[in-house]
């Protein structure tokens, strides 16, 4: 299999990279939030013959017109290409990512979610059908919805990993206004913050907690659960 080199932020690195290619797996780096920059790496794959594109979007996102992800979805069918858009739930992974220094060194998730919940899935269970999406007809020009097969409050997500850990978990429902400033102070960029804020305001009026058989209809078994995946990663939340 030949590797390629892409950078987002390098136009010269475009033409190299989609040579050849017909379809496109894309997903949009969490750092580039200017759908202008995403409209010129797009236009670079037309005008290199790409046809197909499988975009991994965000659950919901029809429904918000001021995510990235949504108007990118635009630009996709708007220049033409035969599309995918794979509407995905939160992440299990997140709890890995974003959440593990809170999860490991203050035992607790701080994110303005209220009670709201939200239809978790396995990021493994999503490669898994996009790779499916790229190599099987049937999927094009359409869009599916991926939850996983629990809806779950983070006060019920910190009871799973209270249960499957070593140390009890608490999840701390901060309000808005607390959550920018901590995010403030861990450097994240203001854009990447307000994105962050506003998903977590959808996600507490329930955006997110509605679940769907695409996923189980498509990898023709359950999805992941997260007891499941917290088990299966204790020792990177308990290192």
């Amino acid at each position: 299999m030949e590797c390629k080199q892409l950078d987002f932020n390098d136009p010269a690195t475009y033409d190299n990279a989609f040579r050849g290619m017909k379809s496109m797996f894309l997903r949009r780096p969490a750092k580039v939030s200017q759908v202008s920059d995403m409209k010129r790496l797009l236009l670079a794959a037309k005008q290199a013959g790409v046809k197909k594109i499988v975009y991994l979007s965000l659950l919901g996102s029809e429904k918000m017109p001021f995510l990235p992800d949504r108007k990118i979805e635009k630009l996709i069918m708007n220049m033409g290409f035969e599309f995918t858009f794979l509407r995905s739930s939160f992440f299990m992974q997140n709890l890995l990512t974003q959440h593990l220094e809170d999860i490991r060194d203050h035992h607790q998730i701080y994110v303005p979610a209220g009670n709201g919940k939200l239809s978790f899935i396995d990021a493994r269970d999503v490669a898994e059908i996009a790779f499916l999406s790229l190599i099987h007809t049937g999927f094009q020009n359409n869009s599916f919805k991926l939850t996983g097969s629990q809806s779950l409050t983070y006060y019920e997500v910190a009871k799973i990993l209270s249960e499957e850990l070593d140390f009890n978990v608490n999840y701390i429902n901060p309000t808005k206004h607390e959550f920018l400033k901590r995010c403030k102070q861990r450097g994240l960029s203001d854009a990447h913050t307000s994105l962050l804020a506003n998903t977590y305001t959808a996600a507490k009026n329930g955006f997110f907690k509605r679940m769907r058989l695409d996923s189980r209809r498509i990898l023709q078994r359950d999805p992941r659960c997260l007891w499941e995946f917290v088990r299966g990663y204790k020792s990177i939340f308990s290192y």
